[in-house]
């Protein structure tokens, strides 16, 4: 693919049918080849509610991900142009000024991106492409819709969920990829348990891996879980500090994440609402307790520990996260040392052998990890450093005066998004601030000076 010179890396990428031809200078991705649904795994999103806006949104959804992962962001800096033409069913709806301005809100606010999306009249009817339809049917209209993966907030919130009662109207919307942390219910078809596409590079490669537009992919497919099932409530189970963690402390040449953020929830209501003519509601129960609250309150319930134990949170990809070639967690990334940050402060055991950096006491960064494990590299260290300095100054926010400003507009932003006073969110987000400062602090000192850890933050 080429992409454009200029001020920004730049793309334009046409979605197109099969043997439809894009008009000179885009780059094409064919329905069928580039993006490709599974028949069973869309059957399982049917329901009497389901309409080609469905289909259509899907397709959208795989080409922001297309695009989100063919363009390289700039070595310095972060912005990239996409212009993005995707084919529709009914083409007046998609273009309608309120759809074209909600959606290049969302995806803006979400990637820091300029996105350019314009719609076309789709030619075949979408069964030409995805097969014969399967009804399910759901006659509880007080559902819960949440997303649901192998991670640590995700099976502890949807756990909690269940132990207040309301475990037979509870939605889980697949968004991870395997197999063995799929909810199961012997016989009975389960809804949504995949994602019913994939988006395949073909001639190109996939060179970016920030991989913001994630959000956008599985909050879309939240709400159309709960649209198809006449579901109004999302409940989305990021706690504290992932849900704000990442906008109040961004890395250093990168763009504020908002994947997890109400005001990114906020504007996908809002998009949704212009396509589906339907209101959906994206809810943080766990927005202001931390990740080791919600772990504690997981284990309460009395669970084997194997259920928290087992879930995964690393975001090392497993050809490099293996030991003697079985796949653990890195422990070092951002997501695992607030993982191990979570456990300590939930006063619960994790096998070391959980990890590849066993060790966190080590005096040295290499020595910490496993015996058998030689692929250390210098941007593992560089990795492990970020992931440590982001919970490091994320503790030190609270007490900082340089600060104070700043986290007084964020929960100003705050409560406009979750209609609350600002003094109510100010002291919401501060008490967060400060259970983590105080299991940050319980944890450091519990790792020693000597830790290799403490050395990186002296």
């Amino acid at each position: 693919m080429k992409v454009l010179q200029g001020e920004y890396p730049a793309i334009r990428v046409a979605v197109v049918e099969r043997g439809v031809k894009p008009m000179d200078g885009w780059h094409a991705i064919e329905i069928g080849k580039s993006i490709i649904f599974r028949m069973d795994d869309l059957d399982d999103y049917r329901t009497r509610n389901w309409d080609t806006r469905v289909l259509d949104a899907m397709i959208l959804i795989a080409a922001v991900e297309y695009c989100d992962r063919v363009c390289r962001r700039p070595a310095m800096g972060w912005m990239r142009r996409i212009e993005l033409r995707v084919p529709v069913h009914d083409l007046a709806r998609w273009q309608m000024p309120v759809v074209g301005s909600a959606l290049a809100s969302a995806l803006k606010f979400l990637t820091g991106d300029e996105w350019q999306i314009t719609f076309c009249q789709r030619h075949s009817h979408a069964e030409e492409d995805v097969g014969h339809q399967s009804r399910l049917e759901f006659g509880d209209l007080q559902r819960i819709v949440t997303p649901f993966s192998d991670g640590l907030d995700s099976r502890a919130v949807t756990a909690i969920i269940s132990a207040a009662g309301r475990s037979d109207q509870l939605i889980r919307v697949r968004v991870g990829s395997k197999d063995y942390d799929r909810p199961h219910h012997g016989r009975r078809k389960v809804p949504f348990l995949n994602i019913p596409f994939k988006v395949r590079a073909d001639a190109v490669s996939f060179k970016e891996s920030s991989a913001r537009s994630r959000g956008f992919k599985f909050t879309f497919l939240s709400a159309i879980a709960a649209y198809l099932v006449g579901a109004r409530d999302v409940v989305m189970p990021e706690s504290g500090q992932g849900a704000l963690g990442p906008s109040l402390v961004p890395t250093s040449h990168g763009y504020e994440d908002y994947r997890n953020h109400p005001r990114f929830f906020s504007r996908m209501e809002q998009l949704f609402a212009m396509i589906f003519d339907y209101e959906v509601n994206f809810n943080l129960p766990r927005i202001w307790k931390t990740k080791g609250q919600t772990l504690s309150a997981f284990a309460a319930l009395q669970f084997a520990p194997s259920e928290w134990i087992g879930t995964r949170s690393c975001w090392q990809q497993n050809r490099s996260s293996s030991v003697d070639h079985k796949w653990r967690h890195c422990g070092i990334c951002a997501a695992c040392m607030l993982r191990r940050l979570s456990f300590h402060a939930a006063g619960l055991d994790e096998p070391k052998e959980n990890y590849i950096w066993e060790d966190l006491r080590a005096d040295q960064f290499p020595k910490g990890a496993a015996k058998g494990f030689n692929r250390i590299t210098r941007a593992m260290e560089h990795y492990a450093i970020a992931g440590a300095l982001h919970l490091d100054h994320l503790a030190n926010l609270r007490s900082s005066p340089v600060h104070r400003k700043r986290l007084s507009r964020h929960a100003w932003q705050l409560s406009q998004e979750l209609e609350m006073a600002h003094v109510d969110a100010e002291g919401e987000l501060f008490s967060l601030l400060e259970q983590h400062e105080m299991e940050w602090t319980t944890f450091m000192k519990d790792l020693g000076p000597k830790s290799f850890v403490a050395q990186w933050l002296a």
